[in-house]
């Protein structure tokens, strides 16, 4: 059966079920921004996207600062749960796997269950494609104020609607600070965002500095994951591209992805033929870590793409078409975007002339 058929029947039920899913929900009336307070429980139910955990920190930075007695838990996939343990703010963390998303399945009514008894006031359903079974947590949680972005079915499981923005190209990050506008929240000060704990830069610092002990020698992080337009560049293409520009820089490689598996890694590192650093971090915080001390990063439009964006480094992302404007960093100019047209092979001169581009502007 096609994933459209599956779509479209699922599309069906939720019609279906609608009445009888605005009948379960909590209906009652709330105020903003008076029902956010100190004593509010609140509840972020994940999209299972790691880079939306990361847009989502600075909302979660401000709300704790403002509130610091709110208590604030997070259901999150197993594995990006490595990165809610460096967020401040989190008090609790409920990890799942996605087989545990199974509508029927006894651990997926075991917890709507332990979501239920908790008593949450307030639920943030991250995202902006609709999925039934996080919809239903937020729903079953019975929240008066549930907030999430306009999908294909807000109501009843979203009570307050963060409308989509008419500007189809504004980058995914500043416009995660919707939730705080819905909220009544206008920071006077620059939100803070998310940073890697001290420890873990100083581990990455270690670790680097056993394999690769020259200190004026480059090191570049190459993450060949799959982009968030679900494709990626061809493998041999961009191991090439690697190579070159660790040759003409003289640098170390350093191959990181967090999903691709380990077969798929293992072949693009043979294709490789630079000097690459033999890391491999065992979970995301690792490798963040190691990504932080990179001084270019050579990417698709993956997780670890956006977060070199958010630390400043230098970045170049190698983007297909499949990538839409929304996932294109504006106003960085530590960033440079080369975005692929099918069947034309990308050029290591044009890459190399934007990397000269934006070390010269960073060193500046």
């Amino acid at each position: 059966m096609s994933t459209t058929t599956l779509t479209q029947r699922r599309d069906q039920m939720v019609g279906v079920l609608t009445p009888l899913f605005s009948r379960i929900a909590n209906q009652a009336s709330f105020s903003l921004p008076a029902d956010i307070n100190n004593q509010s429980r609140v509840l972020v139910v994940d999209s299972g996207d790691l880079t939306e955990l990361l847009f989502f920190a600075p909302v979660l930075n401000h709300l704790k600062r403002r509130f610091p007695g709110m208590r604030v838990t997070v259901l999150v996939r197993e594995g990006n749960g490595e990165l809610i343990r460096t967020l401040e703010p989190i008090n609790e963390m409920i990890s799942y796997e996605p087989e545990h998303l199974s509508l029927l399945s006894s651990t997926y009514m075991a917890l709507l269950q332990r979501i239920k008894s908790r008593g949450f006031d307030i639920v943030f359903l991250l995202g902006h494609e609709f999925s039934l079974a996080r919809s239903l947590v937020a729903l079953m949680s019975k929240a008066k104020l549930r907030i999430g972005f306009q999908q294909q079915f807000t109501y009843p499981f979203v009570n307050c609607e963060i409308r989509n923005s008419t500007d189809g190209g504004q980058y995914e990050a500043p416009r995660a600070l919707s939730y705080l506008s819905v909220l009544g929240q206008s920071p006077s000060e620059a939100i803070p965002a998310w940073r890697l704990p001290d420890a873990d830069v100083r581990w990455a610092q270690q670790m680097i500095h056993f394999r690769n002990p020259g200190k004026d020698t480059m090191l570049i992080a190459v993450d060949p994951g799959m982009g968030k337009g679900r494709h990626r560049l061809i493998e041999s293409a961009f191991a090439q591209v690697a190579t070159e520009v660790g040759r003409r820089h003289g640098a170390k490689l350093l191959i990181i992805s967090n999903n691709l598996d380990a077969k798929s890694m293992a072949r693009f590192r043979a294709l490789v033929k630079g000097s690459v650093i033999d890391i491999q971090p065992r979970n995301i915080k690792e490798s963040l870590a190691l990504l932080s001390r990179a001084s270019l990063v050579l990417a698709g439009n993956t997780d670890y793409f956006h977060f070199a964006v958010s630390m400043r480094i230098p970045t170049i992302g190698f983007f297909t078409r499949f990538d839409a404007a929304n996932w294109f960093p504006k106003s960085a100019p530590w960033v440079q975007i080369i975005q692929g047209v099918r069947g034309q092979q990308v050029s290591v001169d044009e890459v190399c002339s934007k990397i000269e581009t934006l070390l010269h502007l960073t060193r500046r």
